[in-house]
């Protein structure tokens, strides 16, 4: 009931509550911004004005997290974010061998935020992470609106 009223409140801010929504997804909340990506297309709103929209709230919120990653100690990042010091050794060596390009799977849930915090502890290029970070939460956006749209549907306005 309660996250009914939740998502009808994002709804009914259209493309703000959907920029919202994403931010909030892509930091370090364990939230979902499919569901009213999907429930806004339904109302007909513009498909591509919402994967812009998506897309930059959560590359916004993604960024959130690589300088949390900034500040955040990392012997602190186990307790406050319930990472495992095994994951934060593996996610040290993906990051290592793939360096940057490991923040285009940053929309992956949960593996992407332990990734964007990784990056931003290691003090990667904050301008590579962020490009290579938009594209994949880009793609994966388009590729919902299409589910939901099919391809032709993304380009009717």
């Amino acid at each position: 009931m309660e996250l009914d009223l939740i998502v009808q409140s994002f709804v009914e801010y259209g493309y703000w509550g959907m920029g919202v929504m994403a931010f909030l997804s892509g930091s370090v909340l364990p939230l979902t911004s499919e569901v009213l990506l999907m429930l806004l297309l339904g109302m007909g709103l513009n498909s591509l004005g919402l994967v812009a929209v998506s897309t930059i709230g959560n590359t916004i919120g993604g960024i959130s997290c690589f300088y949390t990653g900034r500040i955040v100690k990392k012997e602190n990042v186990g307790r406050l974010f319930r990472v495992p010091e095994k994951r934060m050794r593996q996610a040290d060596r993906i990051i290592q061998k793939y360096g940057f390009w490991a923040s285009f799977l940053s929309f992956v849930p949960l593996v992407g935020t332990a990734i964007l915090l990784t990056l931003g502890m290691m003090r990667v290029n904050p301008v590579k992470v962020t490009v290579v970070m938009m594209v994949g939460k880009f793609l994966r956006y388009m590729l919902v609106a299409a589910s939901y749209t099919g391809f032709t549907g993304l380009f009717n306005f």
